[in-house]
C-alpha cells in the first residue's frame, strides 16, 4: 500500500496541482498552437538525432559490458532504458529495466547494474566539460558563482566515481565486519571486480567521447524544439544559456518525490529556470510554460512508443529463444530415452 501511495497516487497528486497551477496562464490550445509552429523538418531532424543518441549510448553500453552481448540487443535495452528514464524518481525505473533485461541476456544483476551507473558519471563527467566550455559565453542576470560551483561539484563527483570507486570499495571489504555479511560481501565483491577489468585509460577516453558527444546531440535536438516553439533563432549565447537552463531543469530527475512520469515536476522546474535565466530575452512566460510542455511531450511521446515496441519485441524474442531451447532439450531427451 505504502509502495502504491509514493509511486503512484502521490505523484498523481503532485501532477493534477502543478498543471492546475500551470493552465491558469496557458491552455491546450495555447500548447497546440506551439506544436504546431514547428516545422516537420525540425520534427524528422529530432527524430534522427534522438536515434543517433540512443545509437551513441548502446556503443557505451556495449563497451562498459565487455561487448557480452549482441549489440542489437543492448540498442533495443538502450531504447526501453531511454523511456523509463522519468518512470521514477533518479532514474530508478530505467536501472530497474536496464538490469531486468540485461540479466535475462545472461549477464550478473551486479555488472548490469554497474554498467548503468558507472555509465550516469561518464554523462556528469561529460556534462560538466560541456558547460565548462559553454560558460564563456553565458549572458545572463545569475549570479555566475553559483553556476561556477555547480559545475565543479559535478566534475569532483564524477571524478571520483569513475576513478576512485574500486579503490573505494576494495577498502570496505578489507574490513573484517564486511566478511561476516556475506550477502553484503560477495555483491562488493562482483562490482569490485567489474570496475577493476573496466578502469583502463584507453576504455576510459572512448566512453568518456562518446558520453560527451550523446550529451551534445541531445542538447542540440531538445534546442531544435525550443527554437521551434520560441523562434528565437540560433546562436552560441543563445544555446549556451539553454543548455544551462535545462541542465538546471533536469535536477528535477533527482526529486525523491515527483509528478507521475516526471509530468508537472518537469514543467514547473522547466519553467523557473528557462524563466529566470532567459530574462534579457523577450520570452513571455506563458510561451515559455508552452515550450516546456510542447518539448517534454513530444521527447516523452516518441521514447515511449519507440522504447515500448523494443520492450514488446525483446520479451518475444526472449520468449521463441526459450521456447526453442525448451523444445530442443526435450527431443535431446526423447533420444536419449529411446536409445
Amino acid at each position: 500500500m505504502k509502495k502504491i501511495l509514493t509511486r503512484f497516487l502521490l505523484p498523481l497528486v503532485i501532477t493534477a496541482l502543478i498543471l492546475f497551477f500551470f493552465f491558469r496562464d496557458i491552455s491546450f490550445i495555447d500548447i497546440k498552437e506551439n506544436f504546431l509552429k514547428i516545422p516537420l523538418s525540425t520534427l524528422l531532424a529530432f527524430i534522427f538525432l534522438s536515434m543517433l543518441g540512443t545509437l551513441l549510448r548502446a556503443v557505451k553500453y556495449h563497451i562498459l559490458l565487455s561487448r557480452k552481448l549482441a549489440f542489437s540487443d543492448i540498442f533495443l535495452i538502450t531504447l526501453v532504458r531511454n523511456f523509463a528514464v522519468d518512470l521514477l524518481p533518479a532514474r530508478s525505473a530505467a536501472l530497474i529495466f536496464y538490469t531486468y533485461l540485461t540479466k535475462k541476456k545472461g549477464l550478473s544483476l551486479e555488472e548490469g547494474a554497474s554498467s548503468f551507473v558507472v555509465s550516469v558519471f561518464y554523462d556528469g563527467l561529460a556534462l560538466s566539460f560541456m558547460l565548462g566550455g559553454l560558460v564563456f559565453f553565458l549572458k545572463t542576470g545569475i549570479n555566475k558563482t553559483a553556476i561556477y560551483s555547480g559545475i565543479l561539484l559535478v566534475f569532483l563527483v564524477s571524478v571520483g566515481m569513475i576513478f576512485f570507486s574500486d579503490k573505494v570499495i576494495g577498502f570496505v571489504l578489507g574490513f573484517r565486519i564486511t566478511r561476516r555479511f556475506k550477502k553484503i560481501e560477495n555483491p562488493l565483491k562482483n562490482i569490485h571486480t567489474y570496475l577493476l577489468n573496466h578502469k583502463s585509460n584507453s576504455e576510459r577516453i572512448i566512453v568518456f567521447i562518446l558520453s560527451f558527444f550523446i550529451r551534445i546531440i541531445k542538447y542540440i535536438f531538445i534546442y531544435m524544439l525550443f527554437e521551434g516553439v520560441v523562434q528565437i533563432g540560433w546562436g552560441t549565447k543563445i544555446f549556451s544559456v539553454f543548455s544551462f537552463s535545462l541542465a538546471i531543469t533536469e535536477l528535477s530527475s533527482l526529486l525523491p518525490i515527483q509528478g507521475l512520469g516526471g509530468f508537472g515536476t518537469w514543467e514547473l522546474a522547466f519553467a523557473v529556470s528557462f524563466g529566470a535565466m532567459f530574462t534579457a530575452y523577450a520570452i513571455s512566460r506563458s510561451t515559455i510554460q508552452s515550450a516546456g510542455f510542447v518539448i517534454h511531450i513530444t521527447t516523452q511521446v516518441w521514447e515511449y512508443f519507440i522504447g515500448l515496441l523494443a520492450f514488446l519485441y525483446l520479451n518475444i524474442k526472449t520468449r521463441r529463444h526459450s521456447k526453442r531451447n525448451l523444445n530442443s532439450n526435450q527431443t535431446e531427451s526423447d533420444a536419449t530415452g529411446e536409445s
